[in-house]
């Protein structure tokens, strides 16, 4: 074997061994997300917080992977959308039983999420790392544990499925009756606050919302307000 053939077959098994161990296995998320949270996105917080070692054990796994310049977009993408709510359950779990996640001081600015080594807050996550991902369908997988929350999805998000699972959590929370109001005999709408909290995101909203919406588009004459967030916790006991 010559020189080169033999320098392209190291390049390659390296190359190889390197993607192999980028790959996350999210299967012990994937069975907890299916043992704790119901088909409506409810999480039985009860039987969460009898579960805690496994939970601990799953937030410690992630935070022993961080995203490196070889991973694709979907990868980090989902990376963080599982790190945020994984970690979220863990800091609600540590305090309950409360009715909302509020009832802890500045729950969204403490540091206690391990990434690289150091400490970082869901507000870190949300409005810097994900900020910086460039994609406004993230905040639609993000769980903060409130009933006015997009819902949490009962699998993990993956690089693969992340396409259809983006497209798919954002249609649910647009046409949410209970997150947004369309009015079917007036040019109104009340929609959900996390379209506030991002409108810098958007690069036009009413384009965005009508993306999705279903049965009807609103326009740039819809008189758009925004509804309170309810920041009681998505309990569900079953």
């Amino acid at each position: 074997m010559n020189f080169k053939i033999k320098l392209t077959s190291i390049l390659f098994l390296i190359c190889t061994c390197w993607g192999y161990s980028q790959t996350i296995d999210n299967s012990d998320l994937k069975t907890f997300l299916k043992k704790h949270v119901s088909e409506e996105g409810f999480v039985n917080y009860d039987k969460l917080v009898r579960n805690k070692e496994s939970l601990d054990d799953i937030v410690m796994g992630l935070s022993k992977i961080s995203p490196t310049s070889t991973w694709s977009s979907n990868e980090v993408k989902a990376y963080w959308i599982n790190v945020y709510n994984i970690n979220v359950l863990k800091l609600v779990s540590s305090y309950y039983p409360l009715k909302s996640i509020k009832y802890i001081d500045k729950p969204f600015q403490v540091d206690f999420i391990s990434v690289e080594g150091k400490k970082v807050s869901l507000d870190y996550i949300e409005n810097t790392i994900m900020k910086g991902l460039e994609d406004p369908r993230i905040y639609f997988t993000l769980n903060n544990t409130c009933v006015s929350a997009p819902s949490l999805n009962r699998e993990p998000y993956t690089a693969e499925n992340l396409e259809l699972q983006l497209e798919t959590a954002v249609k649910a929370f647009v046409n949410d009756t209970s997150k947004n109001y369309f009015s079917n005999t007036t040019n109104e709408a009340i929609i959900s606050p996390i379209f506030k909290w991002h409108a810098s995101e958007f690069k036009n909203l009413i384009i965005f919302i009508n993306n999705y919406l279903e049965n009807k588009q609103i326009t740039e004459q819809t008189k758009l307000t925004y509804s309170s967030f309810d920041w009681t916790l998505n309990k569900e006991t079953y």
